[in-house]
C-alpha cells in the first residue's frame, strides 16, 4: 500500500490549519499592521502557482493544500485591506 498521497494530506491539512489562528485573529483584533503586504501578495500568488502546478501534474493533494492556503491569506489579506 502507499502512503505518499496520505502523506501529503496530512501534512496539507496541517499546513492549511496553521493559517487558521492568524486569519481568525486578524478579523477578531482587527490588528494588521504587522503583516506584510509583500508576504501576504507572494503567499496568494505562490498559493496560486501551486494550485497551477498541482492540477497540471495531478495531484490532489497539493491543489486541496494551495486552495486552502489560498482561501485563508486571501482572508488575511482582505483583513489588512479592510483594517489598514
Amino acid at each position: 500500500m502507499d502512503l505518499t498521497p496520505y502523506v501529503g494530506y496530512v501534512a496539507g491539512a496541517m499546513t492549511v490549519v496553521s493559517y487558521a489562528p492568524q486569519a481568525v485573529r486578524a478579523w477578531r483584533t482587527k490588528e494588521v499592521k504587522d503583516l506584510s503586504w509583500v508576504m501576504l501578495a507572494l503567499l496568494v500568488a505562490a498559493g496560486a502557482l501551486w494550485i497551477t502546478y498541482g492540477l497540471i501534474s495531478s495531484q490532489l493533494p497539493v491543489v486541496l493544500t494551495n486552495v486552502g492556503t489560498v482561501a485563508l491569506t486571501g482572508a488575511i489579506l482582505a483583513a489588512k485591506i479592510k483594517f489598514r
